[in-house]
């Protein structure tokens, strides 16, 4: 098919061959908002890359070193401050799946599987050395995709200040509140109380007149007794020593100064992820299982075991008629197996391993 005709593919979503309208699915591809058909997968993946290339030269690590570990950081953190490496660990996973065509009908499904079964072909031809009876039909795998995970730090690992604030204990202290003085007292005069006599008069002689006679007698001293205080000690002044006055207080005394100490952080990390398709819907070969070896019976097992899991809702009627294997394939895409005929793989996921032992010597993987 030439290039024009994709375009015109692109544009409408259908192309008429040999008076045959056939369907081609158009998919969202890449990150520019573009579309991509299948026979362009190639071209987005080219385009995926080139953007992780890019990406990776920002996140300071190649491209090549996938699957490499970067320096833990954890260990750089003891190192110093500063983080060179961004990226610490980056990891890939391929995987297969049918994606958005999930969401699509079975019938949509069908046609789309029948148009690439059509228009494509197979990686390889059917096996030349397979056992008699057994049948080889065309599958498209699912698209495969690649997630890519990055491990990086968010937040660089730095030093942690950590502050011990002064630390004090409270004791008793005695202070002087008044200093030791002395003061006056004065000791009062001692007296003592005397009795006394006063002489008035000395004694004398003295002429008395009685009956008539004169006489010379002599009169005795005459006194008086009196009392009277005698100072025995004067006054004095004596120094009396007042001692000193103190009070008890409670002060804080500084046990330990306040303190700075710095301890390593661990950086943050965060994970980032990030898939895309790097390879479409893919033909290959591989045992099938057809009007030519699968008996009426068999198929209506297969048409019951639909009908139970919610796939079909036609009649048991033992023929791979066209509801028949559009519920096939509905089944297949919604578990991510290679659609467009009936595998052993399929019978397995199924639940109908007896059914699908009668067939297993014919899948490719098992033969010599």
């Amino acid at each position: 098919m030439e290039r024009p005709n994709l375009v015109a593919i692109f544009c409408c979503g259908i192309f008429v061959s040999g008076g045959i309208t056939n369907a081609v699915q158009v998919l969202p591809s890449c990150d520019d908002g573009g579309y991509l058909l299948f026979q362009d997968e190639e071209a987005c993946f080219k385009s995926e890359i080139q953007k992780e290339q890019k990406t990776s030269k920002e996140n300071r690590l190649p491209v090549d070193e996938f699957s490499k570990e970067a320096p833990k950081a954890e260990n750089l953190s003891t190192k110093g401050i500063k983080q060179d490496k961004t990226v610490v660990k980056r990891t890939e996973t391929t995987y297969t799946d049918w994606g958005p065509y999930k969401e699509k009908s079975p019938q949509e499904l069908l046609q789309i599987i029948k148009s690439l079964i059509k228009e494509k072909s197979p990686v390889v031809s059917y096996p030349q050395n397979a056992p008699v009876g057994c049948c080889y039909g065309k599958l498209v795998k699912p698209p495969t995709y690649k997630k890519i995970t990055v491990k990086y730090i968010k937040e660089d690992g730095g030093l942690k200040v950590k502050i011990k604030e002064a630390q004090f204990k409270e004791i008793e202290k005695k202070i002087l509140v008044r200093p030791p003085y002395h003061k006056i007292e004065v000791i009062p005069p001692k007296y003592e109380v005397k009795t006394e006599k006063i002489l008035l008069a000395p004694s004398r002689p003295i002429w008395t007149y009685e009956n008539g006679v004169y006489c010379k007698v002599e009169v005795p001293a005459e006194y008086i007794t009196v009392t009277r205080k005698v100072l025995v000690e004067p006054p004095k002044c004596k120094k009396i020593l007042v001692p000193a006055e103190y009070k008890i207080i409670k002060i804080k005394e500084l046990v330990r100064d306040a303190t700075c100490t710095k301890e390593p952080m661990p950086p943050k990390y965060d994970v980032k992820s990030k898939t895309f398709m790097v390879k479409g819907p893919e033909v290959i070969w591989d045992a099938i299982l057809c009007d030519v070896n699968l008996k009426p019976e068999e198929i209506k097992i297969i048409q019951r075991k639909l009908k139970e899991l919610g796939y079909y809702k036609g009649t048991i009627n033992g023929k791979l008629d066209e509801d028949t294997m559009a519920a096939v394939v509905k089944f297949q895409v919604d578990h991510n197996l290679p659609a467009g005929n009936i595998s052993i793989e399929t019978l397995q996921a199924m639940g109908l391993n007896n059914l699908a032992k009668n067939y297993e010597i014919c899948e490719v993987k098992n033969l010599k």
